[in-house]
């Protein structure tokens, strides 16, 4: 009686798939809402509504005193916020998103001047 082996290709495609059986289910996270704070940035859809409400939130930080931010910082913030407005407006939301988000943080974040 003579005993024959499987082809060498056959047998990890069986592997595999036992294995890809065997692999847990991923599913998204899901992320809960733990406390809010006023100063926290929620994270929400990508909207024209979101996008206005980073842009007023960008805009009250920079009338705010600015002796607790450097001059070149506050350009950059203002320029980030004139991009982030445009790229809202022309309805490329996460770009726009993204650069109201990033002046926000510079804002929000600064350094005090010396």
């Amino acid at each position: 009686m003579r005993l024959s082996l499987p082809s060498p290709v056959i047998l990890p495609a069986f592997c595999l798939l036992g294995c890809l059986a065997a692999s847990p289910v991923l599913h998204p996270a899901q992320h809960q809402p733990s406390g809010r704070s006023d100063d926290a940035i929620s994270v929400t859809s990508e909207t024209a509504e979101y996008c206005a409400r980073l842009r007023k939130s960008v805009d009250a930080e920079l009338t705010a005193p600015s002796g607790a931010i450097a001059l070149g910082m506050m350009e950059d913030a203002r320029h980030l916020r004139a991009q982030g407005n445009l790229l809202c407006t022309q309805g490329h939301v996460r770009a726009g998103i993204e650069r109201l988000r990033r002046a926000l943080v510079l804002l929000k974040h600064a350094p005090e001047p010396r």
